[in-house]
């Protein structure tokens, strides 16, 4: 079984960041997800020209911060203070589809002309597959054709979906559910099940979580998250079971 073990949230702030590149280091994560409207892009951007987070896509932002695009053109999408609406909000409220693909392209255009390479699309509190985004989401993703995170775990179905996506994601190695033991029994069930597949899990390490009081409600779970992924214990064990961990790149 081949895992992709993507670590959303690069360029949040710089914690996020080197939490991140310590994942990769260790081994086990191999992709990861750039915010691009975000307080630590600009280091985010730093340790990409490094080298040190070879694998990167974007992670599509619409609840949090402020469009790239000129807020004229994305009223649908924003507040009467200019900032992305809540996710409870998005997650109802009928918004303009040409709106949010415009939304979309202004980001990853902003990633390509940061000089990342981006192999892969997901979005931020999978806004970009809620049902009033999610034709938008998939138009997009098939018109630049790249792979993506399934979109079918919000709203069934991905047929109309011309790129790869992993065989399967799992959001549970999440808050509570980010535990050693939690992450073995997940990743046993997809060996069972998908033996030969390619199976992707989200995580969200930090190396520190002072600086994400005020940008993230899940902040105190990331530093144990990057524990658990840079434990030579788990990278023991994916050995012992035969489970690879691979990046996007491998399904480009």
């Amino acid at each position: 079984m081949k895992l992709i073990l993507n670590a959303d949230d690069f360029g949040l702030s710089e914690s996020v960041n080197n939490g991140i590149v310590e994942c990769f280091q260790a081994g086990t994560v191999k992709s990861t997800t750039v915010m691009m409207n975000q307080h630590g892009i600009d280091h985010a951007i730093q340790l990409y020209k490094q080298g040190l987070v070879p694998d990167i896509g974007l992670h599509f932002t619409v609840t949090a911060g402020r469009p790239l695009s000129n807020p004229e053109d994305v009223p649908s999408l924003i507040d009467e203070d200019g900032y992305f609406l809540n996710r409870q909000t998005l997650m109802t409220k009928q918004v303009c589809e040409d709106e949010v693909y415009l939304e979309l392209n202004t980001q990853y255009q902003a990633a390509l002309n940061a000089g990342f390479n981006i192999n892969h699309i997901d979005s931020h509190h999978f806004a970009g597959i809620y049902p009033p985004l999610k034709n938008a989401f998939i138009r997009f993703a098939n018109d630049i054709n790249l792979p993506v995170r399934r979109v079918d775990n919000i709203v069934a179905g991905q047929d109309t979906l011309t790129v790869p996506t992993p065989d399967a994601f799992d959001m549970r190695f999440f808050d509570s559910g980010a535990t050693f033991e939690n992450l073995k029994a997940i990743l046993l069930e997809y060996k069972l099940t998908h033996p030969n597949g390619i199976v992707e899990l989200m995580c969200h390490p930090s190396s520190d979580t002072n600086d994400l009081i005020e940008l993230s409600s899940y902040h105190e779970m990331r530093s144990i998250e990057k524990n658990i992924l840079t434990s030579p214990e788990l990278t023991h064990w994916l050995k012992e079971q035969g489970i690879e961990c691979v990046g996007f790149n491998y399904l480009s």
